[in-house]
């Protein structure tokens, strides 16, 4: 669950920051076809963000470790918006590094004791 909330809230962030892009150069997002690579890092950033907030919530000793498979995509966008390309790119990086956090969360979901349950009617 946390994980589809971080990552709608990071598309929310994506398009305040298309939209800011609008109203300061007026050229709408249909024109150019493109993200730019400021707010796909800021996406990328508001989305680890969110998820490690979310994850201490429920999992505290784990957090960072869920957001391990998402660091490369970090670092790539960050290094996107150094070079100022295309973004297109990163979305094979997005989903390796999605289809990566699924097996880490099934392996440390895995790795959990599992609870007892004690029954009253012994």
């Amino acid at each position: 669950m946390a994980f589809g909330i971080a990552a709608i809230f990071a598309c929310g962030i994506v398009g305040v920051a298309e939209d800011m892009y609008y109203f300061a150069t007026d050229v709408v997002f249909w024109n150019t076809w493109r993200f730019h690579p400021a707010s796909i890092f800021t996406g990328t950033v508001a989305f680890l963000g969110l998820l490690y907030f979310l994850l201490r919530m429920h999992d505290r000793e784990h957090a960072l470790r869920y957001l391990e498979p998402y660091m490369p995509l970090l670092g790539l966008s960050g290094a996107n918006l150094a070079l100022k390309v295309n973004g297109a790119w990163l979305l094979p990086v997005a989903f390796a590094c999605a289809v990566w956090s699924v097996a880490q969360v099934r392996r440390l979901r895995d790795s959990r004791p599992k609870a007892r349950r004690i029954s009253a009617f012994k």
